[in-house]
């Protein structure tokens, strides 16, 4: 059996790189500057990736892969079409006072977790976790090398980067995410 220290380190490495201005994040910045509570959506955030990667491990341990990804690519490209569409109508439709209202009314940790689970479907990043599970056939390390990298890039994106971010104006964010959603869909159909 391979040793905790190399896998460990390759999957940390690997995460960490894979995640670096990934879709996710901007998702997740997306998150953290529409709900106001950096905490619940870095623990949303960082619950699904643990789960969708710890998925991918298992299987990667167990089975391989024989998931067809053109049918993950496409429900993922045609999801995040439609939740940028979606984000994009709202703009010019709910008041922000309602807006505001209904913000309050969700639970952003469980919004965040639904919302990136979803993005994290098929990911490279979850693909990557599965693949290397398969190879070193030691899960946990791989597990907690990608959990490591994960809380660093998500912790720095909402914590850091949703500060930086609240100097812009609210509605240049929605519209930027909108846009960002329709293309991330888009490029996930064609890539």
């Amino acid at each position: 059996m391979v040793a905790f220290a190399e896998p460990f380190v390759t999957a940390f490495v690997l995460a960490l790189l894979s995640e670096i201005a990934d879709k996710t994040q901007l998702v997740i910045l997306g998150l953290a500057l529409k709900f106001k509570a950096p905490a619940k959506v870095f623990f949303g955030a960082l619950g699904a990736h643990a789960f969708m990667d710890g998925i991918a491990i298992v299987l990667g341990t167990a089975f391989g892969f024989s998931i067809s990804l053109n049918l993950v690519k496409n429900i993922t490209g045609m999801l995040f079409i439609a939740l940028g569409s979606w984000a994009a109508a709202k703009i010019f439709i709910i008041k922000s006072k309602k807006e505001k209202e209904r913000i309050a009314s969700i639970n952003p940790l469980l919004s965040s977790f639904l919302i990136v689970l979803a993005s994290e479907f098929g990911d490279k990043t979850q693909i990557a976790s599965g693949l290397l599970a398969a190879k070193y056939l030691v899960p946990f390390s791989i597990f907690f090398g990608f959990l490591l990298a994960l809380v660093i890039i998500i912790g720095l994106n909402v914590f850091i980067g949703g500060k930086v971010a609240e100097r812009m104006p609210r509605k240049t964010i929605k519209i930027l995410t909108a846009v960002l959603f329709i293309l991330f869909g888009i490029f996930t159909l064609i890539a």
